[in-house]
């Protein structure tokens, strides 16, 4: 039977319709599916700034009630509750087999704290330096980012070594920190112990409770919405790691270096970032490394190291030379971080790779 010219002409104009509203279903779900991610990504970095917010005032107040001298909780407490999201997000997707998030976020991480944070700081309020503390935490920043390099170098495939030796640099940090603390408290022994009256042991444990939930949550919403992006958006995991999350994950070491700016304790600022660079890569990429091999990539090694490497030399010149972060180094420091976002996003982004989620 032969279908007229008229018939064919209909039909073939149906179906030309229904391809078109095929493609615009498409292209709306692929819409919609892309800003569902970005909206869980938004709440994954809010669940884990408020949970580390909550634990870090529980931490302090169990430190205060068993009489912890506070410079030793501000060097310590502060700084590990500020790198909870580093910590909870890397540790996540290494036991998930995520490795290339898993050293993303870490190393991603350091660079923000130094490039944006901290050049945003000092480009807002350039910052005093007292060589006597900044100069053993610069200096011990630089050698466990040199250890760290140097271990990828040598295990570029991932190595338990990796963890021990930077778990072993954490240990020797935070016992460092401790007797110079101590040494310090010594030295200012006429203080006298704390008789304001703080939370309730009731209240404290509810904290704790809730910022160790929110923080394990918020983790994994933020991995999970992180390498559904990357794959939406043709971006590795790696990338989206480096730059997206890293951010997202900085947030309370920017909420705290602000803060330290208006309240006129810029000193703060300085130790918050150097401390949490150092737990960064001494305890993120030392645990993640004990439950897993972390593989570096090529462009981990020849350009995400050496670019947080001149970073950490940078902060360590700029602070000995007059004693202070100027504006214009902080503007260094910014646009450094500004180039390697606009490089790792164009000429050297790494192509994704499939993977299943969850």
């Amino acid at each position: 039977m032969r279908i007229p010219p008229a018939d064919l002409a209909v039909n073939n104009s149906w179906g030309e319709d229904a391809r078109k509203r095929l493609r615009a279903c498409v292209m709306l779900c692929s819409a919609m599916t892309l800003l569902l991610n970005l909206i869980g990504l938004a709440v994954g970095v809010g669940i884990l700034v408020k949970s580390a917010d909550w634990f870090t005032d529980a931490a302090v107040e169990v430190a205060r009630k068993l009489r912890i001298p506070e410079i030793i909780v501000g060097a310590t407490i502060v700084s590990l509750a500020t790198t909870l999201p580093e910590f909870a997000v890397s540790f996540t997707a290494a036991l998930r087999g995520q490795v290339d998030m898993a050293v993303g976020n870490a190393v991603g991480s350091t660079i923000c704290n130094v490039g944006l944070i901290l050049g945003l700081c000092a480009f807002i309020a350039p910052m005093a330096v007292t060589r006597a503390g900044f100069l053993p935490s610069a200096v011990g920043l630089l050698v466990i980012a040199g250890l760290f390099g140097a271990l990828g170098y040598v295990f570029p495939g991932g190595s338990r070594w990796t963890g021990i030796v930077m778990l072993a640099c954490l240990v020797a940090y935070l016992g460092a920190t401790l007797r110079s603390s101590l040494a310090h408290r010594a030295a200012t022994a006429d203080d006298a112990g704390c008789t304001e009256q703080g939370l309730s042991n009731g209240r404290i444990a509810i904290l704790f409770m809730l910022g160790a939930v929110g923080v394990v949550g918020g983790s994994r919403l933020m991995v999970y919405t992180g390498q559904n992006l990357a794959l939406a958006m043709g971006i590795s995991e790696l990338v989206i790691a480096l730059t997206i999350m890293a951010i997202g994950t900085s947030t309370p070491e920017l909420v705290v270096s602000l803060t330290s700016i208006v309240k006129k304790r810029r000193g703060l600022s300085i130790g918050n970032i150097i401390g949490a660079n150092i737990l960064n890569l001494a305890w993120v990429i030392g645990a993640c490394s004990v439950v897993a091999d972390l593989p570096l990539q090529r462009l981990t090694l020849y350009f995400d190291i050496p670019v947080m490497m001149i970073l950490s030399v940078l902060l360590l010149i700029f602070g000995l030379t007059g004693h202070r972060l100027s504006r214009w180094e902080g503007a260094v420091f910014f646009a450094i971080y500004a180039l390697y976002l606009i490089l790792r996003f164009t000429v050297l982004q790494t192509p994704a790779v499939g993977s299943s989620v969850f």
